[in-house]
């Protein structure tokens, strides 16, 4: 308690720099009650002092509370002890002080303040130490001069998880992360009034496991390390900032940054300009030994609903399969590109403006890229693409040593076309290898809007491939035989292609007509196929020779109208094949051959061969032979090449002998059970190749 109120006028001449030079007042109680300032005002304040030298005085400040901005909070119960404060003419001092205070945002505090004040320029200086801040340790040090400033900042040991409340709390952070760690900063403003100049910040961060509640940020033993510096230039500010990451796992939706085995660093120089309150990225440089380094700049309006003005990315160099892992794969994982092995290298640049994509150029090195779910793959990509949202076409050039579509391989490739804002078409025929033949591309046509394909056309031929190899690499049953055929005018649009006019294949010395041809969401998991086919004139021989199902000489015609797949499963149809009526070919069926078709029909032929002198026979001649399926709902409607009693004819036997014939009795079939007894006879034991 000071018990000489009225002692304001010894105060004033105390802080007007009057020396006593002797000790006719031993003590003295300065009581200032209220005192404000631009943003902050103390309340109950006094002043003890007892001198104990001509120069030097027993310090005790007292505080009801001190009002700060909103950011910083309320500070009460302050009490300040400086055993041996300096009081001269020159200047006001005290040298590690004991500070107690109260404070809504730090809580209680217990620390060392030590402070200079200097009569002459009215510069003050002073150093808080040990603040307890959220976890760590806080120290404070200002200076005031005449040409303006100085503020230092450090920090040792702040925990991250109480280090996110606060930020959180201030709408800084949009969510509190949980976890362990460590925060050591310093950081250093200069300014004059109450305008800053320039700053600096250092800041390491090392943790263990972290996260936020809904998991967009994650990590585990990270290393960060973060340098900025910050100029005023006029009305604008220049920031300067560095970021190193040396070690741990750092997930932050959808990146996912593996820094033990691919350490990053970046550098970028800002501009902030307050007045259009844009942000200017000068430069932006960031490098990733094994994966990329790029350089960007560009310009960022941030409370626009279009807030990148421009940008402009210069891909140095990126290797695969870093580059995909890390950067590309986490924004694709819904697409068609979402599960990849990839090699190689690309270079490149890319331009946005107004929000959108509006440039690219990109130069593919030695790239592979292979879907692992088998779907298509492609290695050895060299080439330069181009495109621009602009009406200028731009030519492309691209070439590939080999690939796969499906598990059928590709060959050696070479496209140039040419590419505006909306159109991709050749512009010369390209022609791609497909096993031992080639698919040649007379036009093609490629239409995107809004970042995804609406429409594509083709038209080309297939030249012969051979159906031995390409069956087998299928997985099907191998085929002998030759497949080629033309390709008039086929259209993708809206997830559905369409074949205009007639798709020819020849094949099994034969041909096969597809009209109507319809494929709807061809990459879904549920793809619809519709589609007739007429079958002129199919060798039998080459069509059976590789199958153990037996050997059938003649030729075959048939149709299959209405054919309605869905997840390449059939669904409904309507089928026919014959013997063509004018055939002139020689018809002989193998006894093998005989016991499988009796078998699927159910005539019980097989059993009637082992018991008779017919058994001795290894083929036989027949008239005709058949067999038509109408199917719905899972069932098929049966029939043969002609009527019989009680049935149908499956083989209709000659009448000179040995004559042979098939009859079918089910008019009904299960076409489950159908396939099932197709593929038994197939692979039945004891059957041969022939």
């Amino acid at each position: 308690m000071c018990k000489k109120p009225g002692i304001l006028l010894l105060a004033g001449l105390l802080l007007a720099g009057v020396v006593f030079t002797g000790h006719a007042i031993e003590s003295s109680c300065i009581r200032l009650g209220a005192v404000s300032g631009d943003g902050w005002s103390l309340k109950g304040l006094q002043v003890q002092l007892a001198w104990v030298a001509v120069d030097r005085v027993v310090l005790q400040l007292a505080a009801e509370s001190i009002t700060l901005p909103a950011a910083a909070g309320d500070i009460t119960d302050v009490r300040l002890d400086c055993p041996m404060a300096v009081v001269t003419a020159h200047r006001f001092a005290c040298a590690r002080g004991q500070l107690v205070f109260d404070s809504t945002v730090l809580g209680p505090q217990r620390s060392v303040l030590s402070f200079t004040y200097q009569t002459a320029t009215r510069g003050l200086a002073f150093k808080l130490d040990k603040l307890r801040v959220d976890g760590g340790r806080l120290s404070l040090s200002a200076a005031t001069h005449p040409g303006g400033w100085d503020l230092s900042l450090q920090g040792a040991g702040i925990k991250p998880d109480r280090f996110s409340t606060r930020l959180a709390a201030l709408e800084l952070l949009p969510a509190r992360v949980e976890g362990s760690g460590n925060i050591d900063f310093t950081a250093s403003l200069q300014g004059h009034a109450a305008d800053i100049d320039t700053g600096r910040l250092q800041a390491q961060f090392r943790s263990g496991e972290f996260s936020d509640a809904s998991g967009n940020l994650a990590g585990d033993s990270v290393d960060l390390e973060i340098t900025a510096g910050l100029q005023r230039a006029g009305t604008n500010w220049q920031l300067d900032a560095t970021l190193a990451g040396r070690q741990g796992q750092l997930y932050i939706d959808p990146v996912f940054l593996d820094l033990d085995a691919r350490p990053l660093s970046a550098a970028a120089r800002l501009d902030w300009q307050p007045g259009p309150r844009r942000l200017v990225l000068r430069s932006f440089d960031l490098q990733q030994p094994g994966v990329l380094g790029l350089h960007a700049s560009g310009v960022i309006h941030p409370e626009q609903e279009s807030w990148l003005d421009s940008l402009e990315l210069d891909l140095r160099h990126g290797e695969l399969p870093g580059l995909y892992e890390t950067w590309l794969q986490p924004w694709l994982g819904d697409t068609l590109f979402g599960d990849l092995t990839t090699t190689g290298n690309i270079t490149g640049q890319l331009h946005w403006n107004a929000g959108q994509l509006t440039g690219v150029a990109l130069t593919p090195e030695g790239l592979g890229i292979d879907d692992n779910e088998q779907y298509f793959g492609l290695s050895g990509i060299t080439g330069q693409l181009n495109w621009s949202r602009d009406a200028v076409a731009r030519p492309s050039e691209l070439r590939w040593d080999s690939g796969h579509l499906y598990r059928v391989p590709l060959g050696f490739a070479h496209i140039v076309a040419t590419a505006d804002a909306t159109t991709l078409r050749l512009r010369e025929p390209a022609r791609i290898g497909i096993l031992d033949g080639e698919l040649q591309l007379a036009e093609f046509v490629l239409e995107y809007r809004d970042g995804a394909i609406r429409r594509w056309q083709v038209r080309g031929l297939l030249t012969p491939v051979s159906m031995r190899r390409l069956t087998r690499a299928l997985g099907w049953p191998e085929f002998a035989g030759k497949l080629s055929g033309t390709i008039p005018d086929v259209e993708y649009a809206d997830g559905v292609l369409e074949v205009g006019g007639k798709l020819r294949v020849r094949v099994f010395d034969g041909e096969i007509t597809l009209r109507n041809l319809k494929l709807e969401r061809p990459f879904s998991v549920v793809p619809r196929l519709q589609v007739d086919a007429q079958v002129n004139n199919l060798d039998l021989e080459t069509l059976t020779r590789t199958f153990s199902f037996g050997r059938i000489e003649g030729r075959l015609d048939g149709r299959l109208d209405g054919l309605l797949m869905e997840s390449w499963r059939p669904v409904a149809f309507d089928a026919a094949f014959a013997t063509p009526a004018e055939d002139k070919s020689r018809h002989r069926i193998s006894q093998q051959a005989l016991d499988n078709i009796s078998s699927i029909g159910g005539g019980g032929v097989g059993g009637a061969l082992s018991r008779s002198f017919l058994r001795f026979f290894e083929d036989f001649p027949y008239d005709r032979l058949g067999i038509r399926c109408r199917l719905r709902n899972g069932i098929c409607a049966m029939g043969g090449v002609a009527p019989a009693a009680n049935g149908y004819y499956i083989v209709k036997g000659r009448l000179l002998p040995p004559r042979i014939d098939v009859i079918g009795y089910a008019d009904r079939v299960n076409w489950n059970s159908l396939v099932a007894q197709v593929a038994a006879a197939i692979d039945r034991k004891g059957a041969v190749t022939e």
